[in-house]
Formats: C-alpha cells, structure tokens, sequence
C-alpha cells in the first residue's frame, strides 16, 4: 500500500507539473547500508543517453504483437532464486545445449538471468534485446562473455507494452526481488529522450559485465538513473530489502567482474571467495540475502572443505 501511494503522488506530480523533480516521497524507509556515490570514473564509464546503442529498439516495439499478460503484474510478489553455477569458458559452444535451471528464455541471456526472468513471469515476448549491434568496444549491450557455451550480456531490455504504470512499478520491484538494478526508460522523464523508446533496461547483477554495466549497478544502488547525467532517479523507489538483494547479488559477481558467483547455503560456513566474496583468511556465515556474517578470522588460514562447512586451519 505504502509503494501505490508513492507511485500515485509521482503520478499526481507529473500530471499536474509535467515533471518529476521536486515532488516529496513521505515516508522513505531507510536503508540500513549506505552505498559509496559514484566516483568520476564510474560516472564517466555511464552510458549516454544520446549514444545508447539501442538501434532497431523502435522497429522491434512497432512489430511487437499485442500483450495478454499485464494481470500478470498486478503485484510485487517475487522471491530470490539461489544462484547456481555456471561455465565460464569464453569459448563459444559448437552445439545449443545450455545447462541452466530452464531453457534460456532468448538468445544472448546469462542463464542466471533468464532463471530469474522467468521466475517473475517475463515471457520470451516481451525481451527485445540482450546482445545489441554496436561494436564490442562500446554499447551498454554489447556482448558481456560467454558461459555455458553461448554468449550473453548482462543487460536486458523488457517491453512495457500494456501494462500502467501501477503495473511498471511491481516489475520494478519484482526485478529487483531477483537480483536486477532496473529502471523504467520512459521518454522524457529521469533524462530519459523524448525521442528513445519506451522500455524497461535491467541489468542482472550476478554475472561478469562491462565496466558501463558495472557503473549502472552502483548507480542503481544510490537511486540514480544509471545515465551519464546521473541523476537521482524519481519514477519509483526500491526498499531497503530489494536493494539488498541486489547488492547481494553483486557482491556474488565481485563487483560484476566474475561468473563465480554461486549461490552460498544459507547457514553454512564459507572461507571469502567461496561462494561468498571477502577475504580469504575470513570464515563468514551465508546470511541468504545482503553481507555475509563475519564468524571469525583465521589466523592460520581458511580451509574449503567443498560438501560441508568451511573452516579455520
């Protein structure tokens, strides 16, 4: 009830002034860990919105067939899945084969995303791009790696054809619910161009990206609009535990630059860098959902003893 109220006096704001800016969110609930700003250099690796490299975006929601499942959204409701692991090889497999948790929703997906996609009830239909056309050297959706066999990028973006924006604001939330910093690119608005497509752009936060991915993650994590500008972003605002899960998720991925990031059992006793990201002479308890908890630190060194709890020498 709290999240609806907030996202009709968003709603009210811009119908009475056009804009976003400067309408007053009562009621924020905090959060309990203060993610660092942006440095300059991460600002810098943010895509422009001007240069995004979303060519063809138009054409693919002007041939979009129509949408049925907009009750669909109806609600927040999601649940974090456990993360399983994954192949990192960068070599390209020669079969189609992908050993993820379900068939790979669409080409150019990370399994882990495409689990988690389908978990939210995202159909096939309304993915319109994961590896996009601009060349490797730039572009948010140029391709990320290659794992399990087949390449993918982290990034993701969704239609939003059908839905209100009630319905926009609980995929919002349910994506996060699963591990994606996502924002709704609507044109004139969070330095969104009046002239760029109406869409959502996800990024799945457990999985090797780009440094301009990276960037967005952090940008996310602070309430920005992942753009050059960096702005803060005003269409909807996560809570606390939906930022800890994708903070949880990144923390898997160290930061975006690994696919090692397995999920951990909640419970058990993980040496840093198995499973859980810390310092390896560290013994943490897997908390399920942000920082893992420091059980001890080993003077001797960790030992991991795959099958069962990790532990001090």
């Amino acid at each position: 009830m709290t999240r609806m109220w907030k996202l009709c006096l968003v709603t009210l704001c811009i119908a009475a002034a056009g804009h976003v800016t400067g309408c007053a969110t009562p009621d924020a609930e905090p959060d309990d860990v203060a993610d660092p700003e942006l440095t300059p250099g991460e600002i810098a690796a943010l895509p422009d919105a001007a240069e995004v490299d979303h060519a063809g975006l138009d054409a693919m929601l002007a041939a979009e067939p129509p949408q049925d499942d907009a009750a669909t959204f109806d609600t927040d409701e999601a649940t974090e899945l456990a993360d399983g692991p994954v192949d990192d090889t960068e070599a390209i497999a020669a079969s189609p084969a992908i050993t993820a948790q379900a068939a790979i929703l669409k080409f150019g997906l990370h399994p882990r995303a495409s689990d988690a996609l389908r978990s939210i009830g995202v159909s096939a239909s309304r993915i319109l791009q994961t590896i996009g056309n601009a060349p490797a050297s730039a572009g948010t959706h140029a391709q990320d790696g290659v794992v399990n066999g087949h390449p993918y990028c982290a990034a993701t973006d969704i239609s939003v054809s059908g839905l209100s924006n009630a319905q926009i604001g609980n995929l919002l939330a349910r994506l996060a619910k699963v591990g994606f910093a996502a924002w709704f690119r609507w044109p004139g608005h969070d330095g969104w161009p009046a002239s760029e497509a109406r869409h959502i752009h996800a990024v799945y936060a457990n999985a090797k990206m780009k440094s301009a991915l990276r960037s967005q993650v952090r940008s996310w994590l602070v309430g920005r609009n992942g753009l050059v500008s960096n702005t803060l972003y005003s269409f909807f605002h996560w809570t606390a535990a939906e930022k800890a899960v994708v903070r949880h998720k990144f923390a898997q991925s160290a930061s975006g630059t690994t696919n090692g990031g397995a999920s951990c059992v909640v419970g058990g006793l993980y040496c840093g860098g198995d499973k859980i990201s810390g310092d390896r002479d560290t013994l943490f308890r897997c908390t399920g959902t942000g920082a893992p908890a420091v059980v001890r630190h080993c003077a001797s060194g960790c030992a991991v003893h795959p099958g069962s709890d990790d532990a001090c020498r």
